[in-house]
């Protein structure tokens, strides 16, 4: 199964499907308004979060496959610490902004590799156990539509995101080989236990447009809802092959290329004491490169730009946490 296809951001679509709805009938029942007061907002929570990334590059040798090479890091679980913050305006303009950070706490890398007609001769895996993630969102927007009586509103915004992951890749299980001692080591080797023998940094810069708003659907209870199209995301990759003495350390092999994305985020907001709400919801994010290069960076000089045929990564996960408004 496709990566881009093991999970949808329903909840958050279904939601703001919803209070476009709602926020046409309030359209044609109200006339404009400006947003009630200025607001504050501060916000410190939790996502508990699943990686997946993978990529592949084919080297175009008839020797070889296509792709060449993939590598899959799965089940990369991180826990991140996010402190937010948002400023409405009389004008209803608002601004809105992020910032999480969290420790890798495990996951597999499985690394496969192909000969020409796609015949797999070496498969290896190796794990997970550092090192961290995090990105920072910064957001302007509009209150397009008041709902009436202070019920909610419907907005677009335009922003900014900046995110970096570094994995950490210890030990080498050599899983399949097709030809022991020449191409790989024995199916069933373990090498290198416990020491770091890849490490991989990934920086991705993207533009952010979407809509977000909120409907008060009880006295205590808010139902809240975000989906930002990701049009431009740029990333730069590298990898830092520990073991390997034909490259460089700094980095090895260094990806580059642009495509696309989204981030998807449904959430309940409960009031617990006067300003003080508890917040729970679920976020998705997705990124795509539909067009990149991948260079071997050799101890003799570099190698001529590949095919970066592909590269996805998805990071999903329930959130929690507290927010206070003023």
């Amino acid at each position: 199964m496709a990566l881009a296809r093991t999970h949808r951001p329903v909840a958050a679509v279904a939601l703001l499907a919803c209070l476009v709805a709602l926020a046409t009938n309030a359209l044609a029942e109200q006339p404009p308004r400006k947003s009630s007061k200025p607001a504050i907002e501060f916000t410190l929570s939790t996502w508990l979060t699943e990686g997946k990334t993978r990529w592949n590059f084919s080297n175009q040798s008839p020797l070889f496959g296509n792709p060449t090479s993939e590598l899959n890091y799965k089940d990369v679980g991180t826990t991140v610490v996010e402190l937010g913050g948002n400023a409405t305006f009389s004008n209803r303009f608002f601004v809105h902004g992020q910032f999480g950070y969290g420790t890798v706490g495990g996951g597999r890398l499985t690394d496969d590799d192909y000969l020409a007609g796609q015949q797999l001769f070496s498969r290896t895996d190796s794990n997970l156990d550092g090192s961290h993630v995090w990105y920072l969102n910064a957001d302007v927007g509009y209150q397009l539509i008041l709902f009436p009586q202070n019920r909610g509103f419907l907005g677009a915004f335009l922003g900014y995101q900046h995110r970096e992951e570094k994995l950490e890749a210890t030990g080498i299980t050599q899983v399949v080989c097709t030809a022991p001692g020449v191409l790989c080591n024995p199916a069933g080797t373990v090498s290198n236990v416990g020491q770091v023998v890849l490490t991989n940094t990934s920086h991705w810069n993207a533009l952010r447009i979407g809509l977000e708003g909120d409907v008060r659907v009880a006295s205590r209870l808010t139902l809240e809802g975000q989906f930002a199209f990701l049009p431009f995301t740029a990333l730069t990759n590298d990898d830092i092959h520990h073991l390997r003495t034909d490259l460089k350390q700094d980095p090895s092999i260094r990806m580059t290329g642009t495509g696309i994305g989204y981030n998807a985020e449904a959430k309940a907001r409960v009031l617990v004491y006067e300003r003080l709400f508890f917040d729970v919801g679920y976020r998705y994010w997705w990124q795509k490169i539909s067009d990149g290069d991948i260079i071997f960076r050799g101890t003799t000089g570099d190698s001529p730009a590949l095919p970066l045929n592909e590269f996805r990564t998805i990071r999903q996960g329930v959130t929690f946490g507290l927010r206070y408004t003023f």
